[in-house]
């Protein structure tokens, strides 16, 4: 048996700011113990990374694992059981792995789908990416997640399936993230505005009250748990920044005052700018109600502009896929970065590093994944591409040839694409690359 794997000859993108350089990983018990430079002996496994550029671990800090082929609200929620969203989630978390994502940020589910996921992936039960998740989405009444006639549920808790927790007043609030963290849960997420996909509470309204945030922010901080916020008029942006919380999801109508906010509140930006861009411009190819394409269609050059105030500031950006609907499939939030390059003039690797480093450490992992250095865990992704190309590459799937999570080989590709060529070393040697 090996006592090491060894990932041999490769261009190494290693996320923490450094250029691409070539040489080798060793895996040990999980681990990274040397980058760049290996020492190799007779009964390490060695793996030829000859044409591949190995990069950390990607992480997707905003999914929605129960999310198939969503084209709207009723197909989200009404027309699935919880037993049906459990099996879509549990399948999702799957595919996400094998494109590479091993970290992920689930940022709102049913029940508590999400911890069972999570702790699903970390008993071996299931194969997925680690999770760190949110449960409900904490609303209000003709808020965020309130997305039916009022006719159909007359009172908050809106119905038991539902994705959002409904609360009227601050006691409430405080009630649901008391309740979400006896559940388990690891984030808070709060619904601040409305949502073009919602035309019932759009994008540009304030969804709740100063003092029902005011509860959300203040119960999760006595919890000890960080809260992400979904914000995208200038308002409701400004309002979850000075309150607290750790992230802004979307961040459509971003001004000079929220930037401020959020620069001084040590706030990350997690725009999910390549799903809200799809719906503008595919949407309506894949069933999208036509109301919520045009309205996409109608922010979508605010949303490019607040993404580049925020990146102009130095506020964090970290890539979030937002996916799971028809017109943008799970794993797609490779294609987030690649709008970071093309419309905000980010550099390729200030791009992957939205999406492994930063990422990661806004999640509060960082000192374990988001980079490969030295006795952080063996998270990576062998791309085949060079190192220049990779994120252009990431947007075709073939081309992640194999995917590391803690050490284990969870995903190489089948034939008749490229395999990893494994072999022994015939000799001690040291190997720094090529």
């Amino acid at each position: 048996m090996a006592l090491r794997t060894l990932l041999m000859n490769g261009w190494i993108i290693d996320g923490t700011g450094r250029e691409a350089f070539p040489g080798s990983v060793a895996i040990d018990d999980g681990r990274l113990p040397s980058v760049g430079t290996v020492e190799v002996s007779r009964d390490d496994e060695c793996i030829d990374c000859a044409g591949l550029t190995i990069l950390p671990g990607l992480v997707d800090a905003h999914v929605h694992l129960i999310d198939d082929n969503i084209t709207n609200a009723y197909e989200a929620e009404l027309a699935r059981s919880i037993p049906e969203a459990t099996v879509d989630a549990a399948a999702n978390a799957e595919r996400l792995l094998r494109l590479g994502f091993t970290t992920v940020r689930e940022a709102g589910t049913r029940a508590n789908i999400g911890v069972a996921v999570r702790d699903g992936v970390r008993a071996k039960k299931i194969r997925g990416p680690r999770v760190v998740t949110a449960g409900t989405i904490i609303s209000t009444p003709g808020g965020l997640g309130d997305f039916f006639p009022s006719h159909l549920f007359e009172r908050a808790p809106y119905y038991p399936s539902s994705q959002s927790s409904l609360v009227v007043g601050p006691a409430e609030a405080r009630a649901v993230v008391r309740r979400q963290v006896k559940d388990g849960v690891d984030w808070i997420k709060v619904g601040v505005s409305g949502t073009g996909f919602n035309p019932r509470c759009p994008a540009d309204r304030v969804a709740i009250s100063d003092e029902e945030l005011g509860a959300v922010i203040d119960e999760a901080a006595v919890q000890r748990r960080p809260v992400m916020a979904h914000a995208e008029s200038r308002e409701s942006i400004v309002a979850a920044a000075r309150a607290g919380v750790r992230t802004i999801e979307h961040g459509v109508y971003l001004d000079d005052e929220g930037v401020e906010a959020m620069l001084a509140g040590g706030v990350a930006l997690c725009p999910t700018l390549a799903m809200y861009s799809a719906f503008a411009e595919r949407g309506g190819d894949f069933g999208i109600p036509k109301d919520i394409v045009e309205q996409h269609r109608r922010t979508h050059n605010s949303h490019v502009e607040s993404v580049r105030k925020a990146y102009a500031a130095g506020v964090p950006i970290i890539a979030g896929g937002d996916a799971g609907l028809a017109h943008f499939p799970q794993g797609r939030c490779v294609e987030e970065i690649a709008r970071y390059v093309e419309l905000i003039g980010m550099s390729s690797l200030g791009a992957l590093a939205t999406i492994t480093r930063v990422a990661a450490e806004v999640l509060g992992l960082g000192e374990a994944v988001g980079t490969l250095e030295r006795g952080k865990l063996a998270d990576l992704v062998l791309v085949r591409a060079d190192p220049g190309d990779c994120v252009t590459a990431l947007q075709d799937p073939a081309n992640v040839v194999g995917v590391f999570q803690e050490g284990e080989l969870v995903h190489e590709v089948d034939r008749p694409a490229p395999r990893l060529e494994r072999g022994r070393a015939p000799a001690p040697q040291a190997v720094q690359g090529r």
